[in-house]
């Protein structure tokens, strides 16, 4: 086994018909902390994703008795630690015994792991080909020789590979494409940042900081797990819309990861006009008062007598509440946060 020949190459394919499948990260953690026993030697296997904005580290596998590691990532200075170590940060993979801190003074070794009857280890941060850390490695032993080096080139060779296994936003893309034909996406974090979709472009309107965002995350944190409204498309005419669809994608108790909102075609409109759908817009809101209304789209009372009418006949109902209703279930919609977008 010190012979790494073909394996990294063979362990590198199994891995991409692992991300492949449709099998939950869960199950997909399983599965690689399984293949990775039947090439390297180690008593305790660890795969966990990592919350960067609440600097914990989740596991979603383990093999044989991991209890003194799930005690010691349960601390709230672990991922301190790791940092100190350069674990956070794209390097090779770390044998124990090249630690640059000795390892009675680290916590993690002489509070959990030398008791438990450790002598060596591996840890490794698992990067996305694109730079993101999203968790973290560790295999175990209580045998000082193993993990050694050769163990450490092969899992070098895959830890991108096992990255891509784990990485939710993968999931929520193919999800994303299965339920809209999306042009651009990208993913919302609890924090408010903001990650690209693999496989789908960004858009101007799904910038940093845009209005479209700031709108979709409130209507998800109020009606979720689906929302969906249209908005103006940027360097167009005013009439050029696009439908922004939200979906809930969080996971608590897992990753940081929140939303995903994605710019789809508008769809059918039922021949309303923009001010239409910004009048239905504040209707969403509860505001049904015509002078009201007219008020706040700065147009005259009649032309929003006129609109109503309009978007009654369209949503075939008598009723402003019904109106509403449908309008948000249809999307069809201008939301008054979005007034001065693009």
């Amino acid at each position: 086994m010190s012979e790494l020949g073909p394996k990294p190459a063979e362990f590198r394919q199994e891995l991409a018909r692992l991300a492949a499948s449709s099998l939950n990260i869960e199950e997909r953690g399983a599965a690689i902390l399984e293949q990775l026993g039947r090439v390297l030697s180690f008593d305790v296997g660890w795969l966990a994703v990592r919350d960067p904005e609440r600097s914990r580290h989740v596991p979603v596998a383990t093999t044989g008795s991991a209890a003194p590691l799930q005690d010691y990532f349960a601390r709230p200075e672990a991922d301190e630690e790791v940092d100190r170590l350069g674990l956070n940060r794209r390097r090779p993979p770390m044998l124990a015994s090249e630690s640059p801190i000795p390892l009675p003074e680290l916590r993690s070794w002489a509070d959990h792991l030398i008791p438990a009857g450790f002598q060596q280890g591996l840890a490794a941060g698992l990067f996305t080909p694109e730079g993101r850390l999203i968790g973290s490695l560790r295999l175990l032993s209580g045998d000082a020789s193993r993990p050694n080096d050769a163990d450490r080139r092969l899992a070098a060779a895959v830890t991108t590979a096992i990255a891509t296994n784990l990485d939710r936003t993968k999931d929520i893309a193919e999800t994303a494409r299965m339920l809209h034909s999306a042009s651009a996406g990208v993913v919302l974090t609890r924090g408010g940042d903001v990650l690209p979709l693999p496989g789908l472009d960004d858009a101007r309107l799904l910038s940093p900081g845009s209005r479209v965002l700031a709108v979709a995350a409130e209507e998800l944190a109020q009606s979720g797990p689906y929302i969906s409204f249209l908005a103006r498309t940027p360097d167009t005419q005013a009439e050029q819309l696009v439908r922004v669809v939200a979906l809930d994608f969080s996971c608590q108790v897992l990753d940081h990861l929140s939303a995903a909102v994605l710019l789809c075609p508008p769809g059918d409109v039922r021949g309303l006009t923009t001010l239409d759908l910004r009048v239905l817009g504040h209707l969403v809101e509860g505001v049904s008062d015509v002078s009201a209304l007219a008020a706040a789209l700065g147009v005259p009372t009649p032309t929003v007598f006129d609109s109503l009418a309009r978007s009654l006949t369209a949503l075939g109902t008598a009723d402003l509440t019904v109106a509403a209703v449908r309008a948000v279930s249809g999307g069809i919609r201008l939301p008054p946060g979005l007034v001065g977008e693009p």
